[in-house]
């Protein structure tokens, strides 16, 4: 009957199945040993050898493993043959690799017998000279399946921390994906976890095999978060090995190579999957190797996503302060010359040194954007030139410093607006100090735009340059000062209800009773009793070009204009 050993031998497989491979021929041929095979099957030479050990006891596999040396003097066995063959009979059914036998001890040869039983059964085996202990075999069969295994141990730990290198580079998530194709070997990609979208993928996956990965993927496990099928117990080693950052583990057959897919959840960040493909080089073996080495680069992808989310919050953080200090958004003055260098230096470290013109603008987004801040920002990152840009929400208005030539400010603007913004432009600024400025010629332009677009400006956009007198008038000074010298007019035009809406309609329709009237939804005749009652009440003199002027500077500092 056959032997198991339970545990030890399933270990010893194991570790003949991890590639740590030793062979009788590789033992038998240690010159130090003196050791000679006397069976006839050379074939047996290539057996594996996971271990060695010596006994002297009856059933002495209970405390052997498959793919042992089995050493003996044959204390037990002189002159009983039948014993002799039923150890010979015990050591092939337990799987054992050979058995030496020590010569000039107990026998000064092999038994006959057992020599005959071990032809019969196919068992190989040797002689031990008397001078060579069993202690000296089993050292060196120990020494040379440790040998690979520490050397493997260091090799894992040097991969680790090349992978750890890419940490440190500018873009770590891209810069991981290429040193670890190499090290599996295979095509690596990092995929969303929903559409399966590419984020960062190394040269050697092509269109085709991503296609086959996300194929395999969505066919094995539609949710990254839960485990399913046969792939539940490698979930389970996922888990175990790290927490919650891998959840789960599958494999999968790709066109022409293994596969495997490694869900990582950043804890701030929707699941993704790490996927690797096994290159034409890369045998399966080798490949599953990779396994820890592949656990490791998706910590470290869970570690570089949650940084770089971190910084680009902080980044984001800095970007709309600077951009309200800078542009006087929400200071109450403009930044002071004392303040000037730490915010160049600011401004600099984000890529505005003004070694082009910088611009500011000003963007409003129509009502088909649903999200205008998020949507303006996600806009801003895919300007195909990448301009040095900062921005930043003031109210409903979107603000941002963009440095580059003129025509591809023109250009990048005008794929934005896209009819979907609203978009007013400084002139262009030649140094810091003329930010605060900029930002009221732009926030001008816009206001002019949405009250009257024009037909000779690109859609969508104005350049403050293009703007019309009274706009560039009003963007001279600072608005809250005007809004001072105006604020006895404003508050007498708030006396009567319809006043400050009829004479604003009135100014913006060019004076045209008809288009003002059906502007505010009333009669013509409605909208002249209106004036009159302004002229009376208010003591307005609409024939006054001057008083309409002053007027119409008053309305576009109130709320609304």
């Amino acid at each position: 009957m056959e032997i198991e050993t339970g545990g030890r031998r399933q270990m010893s497989e194991n570790r003949a199945s991890v590639g740590t491979r030793l062979t009788l021929r590789e033992v038998l041929a240690q010159p130090s040993l003196g050791l000679r095979l006397v069976t006839s099957d050379e074939d047996a030479l290539n057996r594996l050898v996971t271990g060695a050990h010596s006994f002297e006891i009856s059933r002495p596999t209970r405390w052997f493993s498959a793919h042992w040396i089995a050493l003996t003097t044959g204390l037990r066995l002189k002159g009983r043959p039948a014993e002799q063959r039923e150890l010979v009979r015990e050591l092939h059914n337990a799987g054992i690799s050979a058995l030496g036998f020590a010569l000039d001890v107990n026998f000064r040869a092999v038994p006959p017998g057992l020599l005959e039983a071990a032809e019969e059964f196919g068992l190989p085996v040797f002689t031990v000279p008397f001078a060579t202990g069993f202690a000296e075999i089993i050292a060196f069969v120990n020494q040379a399946l440790l040998s690979p295994n520490v050397n493997a141990l260091r090799r894992f730990v040097s991969a680790q921390d090349y992978l750890l290198d890419s940490l440190l580079s500018a873009d770590p998530v891209a810069a991981l994906l290429e040193r670890l194709a190499p090290l599996v070997p295979a095509a690596v990609a990092l995929l969303e976890g929903g559409g399966g979208e590419v984020l960062a993928a190394s040269e050697t996956m092509d269109a085709r095999t991503l296609a086959e990965v996300r194929e395999c993927i969505e066919r094995q496990s539609p949710s990254p978060a839960t485990p399913a099928g046969r792939n539940a117990k490698r979930a389970a080693e996922a888990s175990d090995f790290g927490g919650a950052a891998l959840t789960q583990l599958i494999e999968f057959d790709a066109g022409h190579g293994p596969g495997l897919a490694l869900a990582v959840q950043p804890p701030s960040r929707p699941a993704m999957w790490l996927a690797l493909v096994g290159t034409a080089d890369s045998g399966e073996a080798d490949f599953q190797l990779a396994l820890p080495l592949v656990r490791s680069a998706g910590h470290m992808l869970s570690i570089a996503l949650e940084t770089r989310s971190d910084r680009l919050a902080e980044r984001r953080a800095q970007e709309r302060a600077l951009v309200a200090e800078v542009c006087g958004l929400r200071a109450a003055k403009a930044p002071a010359a004392k303040s000037a260098r730490p915010q160049l230096e600011r401004l600099f470290s984000l890529g505005i040194d003004f070694s082009a013109p910088a611009w500011v603008v000003c963007a409003a987004a129509s009502a088909e954007v649903g999200d205008p801040e998020r949507e303006f920002g996600a806009r801003l990152d895919e300007l195909e030139n990448h301009p040095p840009l900062i921005w930043d929400t003031t109210g409903e208005v979107l603000v941002a410093i963009v440095q580059c030539d003129e025509e591809a400010l023109a250009k990048e603007l005008g794929e934005l607006a896209g009819g979907l913004y609203h978009i007013g432009v400084s002139s262009a600024c030649q140094g810091y100090a003329a930010l605060p400025g900029a930002y009221r010629e732009a926030n001008a332009a816009l206001a002019e735009l949405l009250a009257n677009p024009r037909s000779d400006a690109p859609p969508g956009m104005l350049l403050f340059d293009e703007a019309s007198m009274t706009t560039w008038l009003m963007a001279q000074v600072d608005l809250r000062k005007l809004a001072e010298k105006q604020e006895r007019r404003r508050a007498h035009l708030t006396v009567e209800r319809h006043a400050i809406v009829t004479l604003r309609s009135y100014l913006e329709c060019n004076l045209d009773i008809n288009l003002a009237a059906a502007q505010l939804g009333i009669h013509p005749n409605s909208m002249r009793y209106r004036l009159h009652k302004v002229r009376e009440t208010q003591g307005v003199r609409l024939e006054d070009f001057a008083e309409l002027v002053d007027l119409y500077l008053a309305l576009k500092l109130l709320p609304g204009g």
